[in-house]
């Protein structure tokens, strides 16, 4: 996709990303109308743990809910998908009524996810690897579909611009996106970014955010497999296929931090690695560390790692002029002038399933709700700081907006399957 950029601003980004989010109140004028307790048509494209786990919440997020068609680059993963499916509805009525797919709704290869979106459906679920999430979210939009896309958007900033170019058709037809930072629908989480908007803990100083954890799952090449085939099976270790995992996991303690700011940083300043993952094929880093900056002056330390045998940290803290704030582990509260513990409430759910109730709950209401803006805002927001990593220099918010840096093969179907060689700062971006 060509930019703009004389016009694709940080002021432009703001205001066309907000006109998507102020959907509330328009009736649905999709496939899917899912007025009152209509009939919900489901489609799984990626059928993985992540995939599964979707359709599965998705089902059961509320009455007369169908999962009718399924897909994946890999047939055996569509089969494996389904049959973990069959299992989960011994003894689940919901389940049992809503898993309705038949052999000829399950596709497999590169097309699968058109064929999917074309079984008549009213909301599909993309639950693929992000490099492909861009050109799905595209045709499901086309087709009127609304969406449930897993975070990150893309792992390049032309995948994201693609994303943002489809605001004004997404508007017109009613079309719903759910992204997948299913942090948002916890509910005392909820309770804790309100409070700080409120000025509960006063003004925001300085925030830390974390996704340090040991390492992530590494798959042998298999007897037989092409290339390809063999990054697509492997893919959180491929820049264009995960983003690196600053992309596609830190992203989602950097939508929390962008929450609570209401903002989006405005430069980024990093430094990180590849220390343990030598031996390994793929091209990403197990180790960064950003300072991103917001328009206002605060300041937000990121960090990120994948290396066994270290201390594992997943969250957020927020340094305030009355106090500080702690979203770890389970723990949510405030210390300071105002400590306060925010307790989960009990009708909450399991946050991935809690997402996919709200936004069924939305459509049947008549409203649209659309995460368009997060699911952008926050993604670009993890590239710049993996591009000023990767890089060793400073990166604006208009820079990386407005980046010309593809990383996803312009024809997948093609991709011989070579990868870029590991990133050296210093050193021109390849």
């Amino acid at each position: 996709m060509k930019s703009d950029k004389s016009t694709m601003s940080r002021r432009r980004f703001l205001k066309t990303s907000s006109q998507v989010t102020a959907l509330a109140g328009l009736s649905v004028v999709t496939r899917a109308h899912a007025a009152g307790n209509d009939r919900i048509r489901v489609g799984l494209v990626g059928c993985g743990g992540r995939g599964t786990g979707a359709a599965r919440d998705a089902v059961m997020a509320g009455p007369n809910i169908e999962l009718v068609a399924m897909g994946d680059i890999f047939k055996q993963r569509v089969e494996g998908s389904l049959r973990q499916l069959s299992r989960l509805k011994a003894g689940n009525e919901r389940l049992q009524n809503g898993i309705k797919v038949q052999p000829d709704r399950c596709f497999a290869g590169l097309n699968a996810f058109k064929k999917v979106i074309d079984s008549r459906i009213d909301y599909v679920l993309l639950c693929t690897p992000p490099g492909f999430r861009p050109e799905h979210i595209e045709y499901a939009v086309k087709n009127g579909v609304h969406i449930f896309a897993e975070k990150p958007g893309s792992p390049d900033s032309p995948g994201v611009r693609r994303i943002l170019a489809l605001e004004d058709e997404m508007k017109r037809k009613g079309i719903g996106l759910l992204a997948g930072f299913n942090g948002r629908h916890v509910f005392h989480t909820a309770d804790l970014v309100k409070a700080i908007h409120d000025g509960q803990l006063g003004d925001v100083m300085a925030l830390y955010a974390y996704f340090n954890t040991g390492n992530i799952w590494y798959r042998e090449r298999e007897a037989g497999m092409s290339l390809p085939e063999y990054h697509f099976h492997n893919w959180f270790h491929v820049d264009w296929l995960c983003g690196d995992h600053i992309v596609e996991q830190h992203v989602h303690n950097l939508d929390a931090c962008n929450w609570i700011m209401q903002a989006h940083p405005v430069k980024a300043y990093g430094m990180g690695g590849r220390q343990y993952h030598t031996d390994r094929g793929g091209n990403i880093y197990d180790h960064f560390t950003v300072e991103f900056e917001y328009a206002n002056g605060v300041r937000m330390t990121s960090m990120c790692r994948q290396i066994q045998g270290t201390d594992a940290k997943i969250g957020e803290e927020i340094k305030a002029t009355k106090g500080r704030a702690t979203l770890v582990g389970r723990k949510a509260q405030f210390t300071g002038a105002n400590a306060k513990v925010f307790t989960p409430h009990p009708q909450q759910h399991e946050s991935h399933a809690q997402e996919h109730i709200d936004f069924i709950a939305a459509l049947r209401r008549g409203e649209i709700v659309n995460d368009t803006r997060f699911l952008c805002e926050s993604t670009l927001t993890a590239i710049m700081g993996r591009e000023s990593t990767y890089t060793g220099k400073h990166v604006t918010w208009d820079e990386i907006l407005n980046s010309d840096l593809q990383l996803t093969p312009p024809d997948i179907a093609a991709w011989d399957g070579s990868i870029r060689p590991v990133p050296k700062p210093g050193m021109p971006r390849v």
